[in-house]
């Protein structure tokens, strides 16, 4: 039987998340939660429910944070740390691992379709993997992070936390992105990146405040 699962975000993350959770042996749209939505409204014919408060209503929800900004998740979960609530990996069914059993996937991430994960790879909680990302060998992926679509990785790079990564870009073997940097749409990123940096351009540089 499947179980009831609601998205937190009714924008278009979340719609794409509704479209394939038919794909999914296991969970069921249960409803939309999200703060700016009105509640009792719908959304691709799924209701809002309402904000965050209504969770704390609920018995131990399952919740798919389908929102992009990392700062915004993180501090969505710390909102509600005080509820008791499950937040489930979501993979679709198309991405491909090389070797599964070395992967590690913490709680909340979102693996979106046609996306490669190789082998010996860390991803701290709520990560989401954008469309046809490929993640290459030895790397780690820090907690709320977001790659947009097309991303490639190289093996051996650490991403810190509350990173986003835009569509496109390209990250070399061996390189580190410090937490809450961002890396523009298709950077090139060959050195380093400081935390809290803004990067962008072929090869990516740091953008003038």
């Amino acid at each position: 039987m499947k179980k009831s699962l609601y998205i937190y975000g009714a924008g278009g993350l979340g719609r794409e998340v509704l479209s394939w959770l038919p794909l999914l042996a296991d969970w069921e749209p249960a409803g939309f939660i999200d703060d700016t939505a009105i509640p009792g409204s719908y959304v691709k014919g799924l209701p809002v429910i309402g904000g965050k408060g209504v969770l704390g209503q609920m018995e131990m929800p399952n919740v798919v944070l389908a929102i992009g900004n990392p700062f915004t998740k993180k501090m969505i979960v710390q909102q509600l740390q005080n509820i008791n609530i499950t937040y489930p990996v979501l993979i679709h069914p198309s991405v491909i691992f090389g070797d599964q059993q070395t992967i590690m996937i913490g709680d909340g991430c979102v693996l979106a379709a046609g996306s490669i994960l190789t082998t010996d790879i860390r991803m701290g909680t709520h990560v989401l993997i954008n469309l046809n990302c490929t993640i290459g060998h030895d790397t780690s992926i820090g907690d709320f992070s977001s790659f947009m679509c097309g991303i490639n990785i190289a093996g051996e790079v650490h991403i810190g936390e509350s990173v986003l990564v835009g569509s496109g870009a390209n990250i070399r073997n061996r390189i580190h992105v410090g937490h809450g940097s961002v890396v523009g749409m298709g950077a090139a990123v060959i050195r380093d990146v400081a935390p809290e940096t803004v990067v962008v351009g072929v090869p990516a540089k740091t953008m003038n405040p």
